[in-house]
């Protein structure tokens, strides 16, 4: 006999999935450095500055990998 339905199985599991998101959220948050790099990040695609992944991929030989 479960203690628990199926329903209350997946909600469990979505729950726990969400604390995991959270917590490595909080980690990041707590690097100064990481934080600083990904406003940096931001700032150049608002500029224009990036480009697609799969682009960078091709340039670097690795299309056929992903």
């Amino acid at each position: 006999m479960d203690l628990l339905t199926v329903d209350e199985k997946e909600l469990l599991t979505r729950a726990v999935g969400l604390m995991e998101e959270l917590l490595e959220t909080l980690d990041v948050m707590r690097d100064k450095e990481a934080v600083a790099d990904l406003r940096a990040a931001l700032r150049e695609v608002e500029a224009g500055e990036a480009r697609p992944f799969e682009e960078l991929a091709r340039e670097l030989g690795l299309a056929a990998e992903i």
